[in-house]
């Protein structure tokens, strides 16, 4: 259109000043989702069966350090590798099922929102362990901070090698390996006092220490290095 003829019409027709404009746009804004809002959200998209198996082993693991006495009693440690299982394996759920393309497109961050469900579970978790651990104590007879390390620190070792799985191996093939990684650190707890290896000796607990810090530091390596990975795959 002539610009001299398109300025000859806003001056025969002028546009009306907008009325309620800063009402409309605030009844139109987005809604800000806050970190509370955000946890919640995604608490509702982990199943029902996987709090549910979180607490039966629960369950399963304090009955077993109650009644079963000799080598066996060191099963509260070797079990908890289940429960980190069930913690890793939210990270790559997506994946598996997927629903990556699909979960890309969402406002929220992807990595984020299974972030989110890892940080729920494993809060869940710990609090689970924070109950064992001065049971394990007193039927062991051993210190709190020992019975910690001894059942944090497989918990850890799992959540390492399963998030390594997670990342390396994409579909539904990821979590028979990460079965497979709980199942072989369980068996290692089990049967390392009755193949005599002192691992649950007062003598191993600095290895054990310096063990669990480790593990601690290559967890938030590897959710870095996922976190990394899911944003070049975003952008590519």
């Amino acid at each position: 259109m002539n610009r001299a003829l398109e300025r000859s019409l806003k001056s025969a027709f002028p546009a009306p000043p907008p009325g309620r404009k800063a009402a409309f746009l605030k009844l139109h804004r987005r809604q800000e989702l806050g970190r509370w809002d955000m946890l919640r959200i995604q608490a509702g998209y982990i199943r029902r069966w996987v709090w549910g198996l979180s607490a039966a082993l629960f369950f399963i693991i304090a009955y077993l350090t109650v009644h079963i006495a000799g080598e066996l009693r060191w099963a509260a440690s070797a079990l908890t590798p289940f429960l980190a299982l069930l913690a890793a394996t939210e990270w790559g759920k997506s994946r598996r099922w997927g629903m990556e393309e699909l979960e890309r497109a969402c406002r929220v961050p992807p990595q984020r929102m299974a972030l989110d469900r890892m940080l729920l579970l494993g809060l869940f978790h710990l609090a689970l362990l924070a109950l064992l651990t001065p049971l394990l104590a007193l039927r062991l007879e051993i210190g709190a901070v020992r019975a910690g390390v001894y059942l944090l620190t497989p918990y850890l070792l799992t959540t390492v090698l399963s998030l390594e799985a997670t990342r390396r191996i994409r579909g539904r093939e990821c979590l028979p390996v990460c079965l497979t990684a709980a199942g072989a650190v369980s068996a290692l707890g089990l049967l390392a006092p009755s193949v005599g290896l002192p691992l649950y000796t007062p003598e191993q607990l600095p290895g054990w220490l310096t063990g669990l810090a480790a593990l601690a530091a290559l967890t938030a390596a590897q959710l870095k290095t996922n976190l990394k990975e899911w944003e070049e795959r975003k952008w590519n």
